[in-house]
């Protein structure tokens, strides 16, 4: 349905806009070669990077959706954000320097660093295009519907409005212009919540406990908002492991968090840069937890109406009521506010992700299909970072269709949670074992990948967000990373072992592995293959 006009939002919304696409133009100049398209020119600092990744989390998907989920299904919508936050500890302890070592410009660079094999690309590529997919349809049906209810704009309309957004930035700026602009995002979202989670708190004297008392009391599910298996159901135990093992695991998989490693100067500007990003990605989820509980305990059981179907509202929500309700001036400035730094959120996650996505295809695909040799590596990288900005359009216009086909009825964090199970599923066992297992093959890494990806989409769809069947869902567990997973490592495993009988032992396999521990844990050789 679409909402009234708030030309208050429209303008703040255009303002904030209005600086970002200015920072993207300024970093247009520096975005013409590979290096700068793809990793900035590798001049990002740890802060500035930590905000960066802070900021692909600090999302439609936790700020909207998930003040939702918790208003809709109490605590269970909490531990998703906690396992978020641990959801770092894999990527700092076991890939961070190492990514930045091994790497270029993509998550298949590490993957085929000891086979040099297309194929390998081709899969990952595939992978990466799917999850960022995921992303991307949850971050666009939370931009229409944001944009529809303070501009009355209909939400197709408000879909292509984002998603030509995202592609100017990605087109025009890259992906130093994606960093700056998730900084700029990052640094007002902190502040924002943190001025909504003191309103909130001040409506109970400051009072914590007595906001579950009263979320307990108005909401819709009653007493049930604190207790566990809303989401879960009768499945609750399984429900819940694997619910967090998507989330905790996933973040290590997700291909356009991982590419923002290679845009720090040196392995160790990417330990420290995860240092911020767990210090802000902590503070802004204990926030949202706050959110979702006083959003139940202000509006109540009507609030339902409010929020809508999948609750992706109830942040703005939440945000009018404490500016003094709708109608007001304080109201409609809270809305403001609140539908400006959000929508420029969803763009600047958007972009990211585009890029990632592009940068894929570009560096990725379009030389393996075409079988583009590298004679001239200037020539080659100015080719694909043009590639780039032109796959990035069409990507833009395929999100746009896809998410105009959902509609706006899902809540947005289902659809976080599916592309962090693709990348757990199909990402991380591979990147693990390329890393760490001598005996790892390109074999092993089309298997475990391609494994991982089908039975991840293939479960997917026997679930209950996804099933299209008459009845109950087959498959109660909501993500069933729990299943995929282990598939996905066992089918690399079992790849490698199987490529190693039929070929035998190969005597380089050994020194290109030595080689790439050298280089994953000290960085050496990391620069001189960046100069070529």
């Amino acid at each position: 349905m679409t909402g009234e006009a708030d030309y208050l939002a429209i303008a703040i919304c255009s303002a904030v806009i209005s600086l970002t696409l200015w920072v993207t133009f300024a970093a247009s100049r520096r975005s013409r070669s590979a290096t700068g398209f793809f990793a900035a020119g590798r001049s990002i600092t740890g802060w500035q990077n930590g905000f960066a990744i802070a900021g692909e989390f600090i999302s439609a998907g936790s700020f909207l959706g998930t003040t939702g989920l918790i208003f809709y299904k109490g605590v269970d919508g909490a531990v998703i954000l906690c396992t978020s936050v641990v959801s770092f500890l894999p990527v700092l302890f076991l890939l961070a320097e190492k990514m930045r070592n091994v790497g270029k410009y993509t998550l298949a660079d590490v993957l085929v660093f000891r086979t040099g094999a297309r194929q390998v690309r081709v899969v990952v590529a595939l992978s990466t295009i799917v999850t960022g997919t995921f992303v991307l349809l949850a971050q666009l049906v939370a931009a229409g519907v944001l944009l529809e209810s303070v501009s009355g704009i209909p939400f197709g309309l408000s879909v292509v409005v984002a998603g030509s957004l995202m592609g100017i930035y990605v087109f025009v700026g890259g992906m130093l212009a994606t960093t700056w602009v998730q900084v700029i995002k990052s640094s007002i979202l902190s502040v924002l919540a943190i001025i909504v989670c003191l309103g909130i708190l001040a409506k109970f004297g400051f009072s914590l406990p007595s906001v579950l008392s009263d979320a307990t009391d108005n909401a819709a599910a009653g007493d049930a908002i604190l207790t566990p298996g809303l989401i879960f159901g009768q499945t609750g135990a399984i429900n819940l492991i694997s619910y967090s093992l998507a989330f905790a695991l996933g973040t290590a998989g997700m291909a356009h968090i991982l590419i923002r490693f290679f845009t720090v100067p040196e392995a160790a500007t990417a330990r420290k840069s995860l240092g911020w990003t767990v210090a802000l990605c902590s503070a802004f989820y204990l926030i949202v937890i706050v959110m979702g509980f006083g959003t139940a305990a202000l509006l109540g059981p009507d609030g339902a109406d409010r929020v809508g179907a999948g609750g992706n509202l109830a942040a703005p929500t939440l945000v009018t009521e404490l500016g003094g309700g709708v109608g007001t001036v304080g109201g409609s400035i809270a809305l403001a506010m609140v539908a400006a730094v959000a929508f420029a959120s969803i763009v600047a996650v958007v972009a990211g992700v585009v890029i990632s996505a592009a940068g894929t295809f570009a560096h990725d695909v379009w030389p393996t299909v075409t079988r583009t040799k590298a004679a001239d590596t200037e020539s080659t990288d100015i080719r694909e970072a043009k590639i780039a900005r032109y796959a990035a359009v069409a990507f833009s216009i395929i999100a746009i269709g896809l998410t105009m086909a959902i509609g706006d009825s899902t809540n947005i964090t289902y659809f976080m949670g599916m592309a962090f199970m693709v990348a757990g599923s199909a990402h991380l066992p591979s990147l693990l074992l390329s890393l760490n297992w001598r005996r790892f093959n390109s074999t092993g890494a089309v298997w475990g990948i391609s494994v991982g990806l089908a039975s991840t989409v293939i479960s997917l769809m026997f679930t209950e967000a996804l099933w299209l069947g008459s009845g109950p869902a087959p498959l109660t567990i909501q993500l069933p990373v729990i299943i995929t997973m282990p598939l996905g490592l066992a089918a690399a495993v079992i790849g490698s072992l199987v490529a190693e009988r039929r070929n035998g032992i190969k005597s380089d396999r050994d020194e290109k592995f030595a080689e790439m521990l050298v280089r994953a844990e000290t960085g050496i050789g990391a620069e001189l293959a960046e100069a070529h």
